[in-house]
């Protein structure tokens, strides 16, 4: 197996009486070097209460054949502030490289989450992960992404709140969660054998059914507001091109999930539910010349809704696929 494991330093020592819990972080990376160098960097300053210790592990997934980030990553391996994991998942597709990232974590692994690589947290991030875990018994924990738009960015894409993720309470039990930012009950999680679902290989949408699967299971999702992550929106990103196709792509995987997974009365509802968006977006559709938000919230039914129904029909839309166009 292509992996090489960098031990912290010898002089951390556990805290007596305590019995730190063992954390794994995966994050994937595909020539993105600066991103996942900061990402390690800011990885080192997570700070810690006493009453809540852990053992950190970075596990970074190369999910590029030619180890592009081999010398990056290695560069943080004797920081001290973690054990560091690096392999490489020469399969490009987001659920192997997912796939890679769980089964490479030590094996006495509690609790893993999942990071991107365009991605950084706060320096409490963990402890926030922990503290709202600790307080809701949670099986697992999701936390907000808040966008880092770059210089001079698009005033409609900004009013519009095309990058904007749902909040909620902190503590509040939802029921739904994604790999960008997520902690989970590593040992619970490998009892059921789940596993992110290699047949939506370019798609995207995976980490979508992999919680839903585990929802479905009996695991409880709470929120940590405190558990903030930043997220870099890059320039090329905000054109009308790529948030359209974006939100077509997101009803898409929804139905793909179902065609997957679901059975035919969930594929019908699922249907239904997309036919039903596509009407009401166009229906407010004229929202569009006088509110930026509005209007966006029209197309994003339009667009979700025929995404679900041509996902239904058979289209899967492959958003990840290597060379495919923005």
């Amino acid at each position: 197996m292509n992996q090489d494991t960098f031990p912290r330093s010898s002089a951390e020592a556990d805290r007596p009486g305590m019995s730190p819990l063992n954390i794994a972080v995966g994050v994937l990376t595909y020539r993105r070097l600066d991103g996942i160098a900061k990402l390690l960097d800011v990885m080192t300053r997570q700070t810690q209460h006493p009453a809540r210790p852990y053992h950190l592990t970075m596990v970074i997934v190369d999910n590029d054949a030619a180890g592009s980030a081999r010398a990056t990553v290695e560069g943080f391996g004797q920081t001290g502030a973690y054990n560091l994991i690096y392999v490489v998942e020469p399969n490009q597709g987001i659920p192997f490289a997912r796939n890679r990232a769980m089964d490479s974590a030590p094996a006495d692994t509690d609790l893993f989450c999942f990071l991107d690589d365009d991605e950084w947290p706060v320096d409490g991030w963990l402890d926030a992960m922990l503290e709202t875990r600790g307080k809701n018994r949670a099986d697992c924990v999701y936390g907000p992404v808040q966008p880092v738009y770059p210089d001079n960015p698009p005033e409609y894409f900004i009013k519009a709140k095309v990058f904007e993720r749902k909040k909620n309470k902190d503590g509040q039990r939802i029921s739904y969660a994604a790999s960008n930012n997520v902690m989970f009950d590593y040992p619970l999680i490998r009892s059921w054998n789940l596993r992110f679902e290699e047949k939506m290989r370019f798609t995207g949408g995976t980490d979508y059914l992999f919680f839903n699967q585990a929802i479905r299971r009996g695991m409880q999702v709470f929120w940590a507001d405190k558990a903030l992550v930043y997220d870099i929106v890059p320039a090329s990103r905000m054109t009308w091109k790529w948030v359209l196709q974006r939100q077509y792509r997101l009803g898409n995987t929804f139905a793909v999930s179902e065609v997957l997974h679901g059975n035919p009365k969930r594929r019908l509802y699922r249907a239904a539910y997309g036919a039903s968006r596509v009407i009401l977006g166009l229906a407010m559709l004229p929202a569009i010349v006088i509110s930026p938000y509005w209007g966006m919230r029209a197309l994003t039914h339009v667009l979700r809704g025929a995404g679900m129904v041509n996902g239904i029909l058979g289209h899967a839309y492959q958003e990840y696929k290597p060379n495919a166009a923005l």
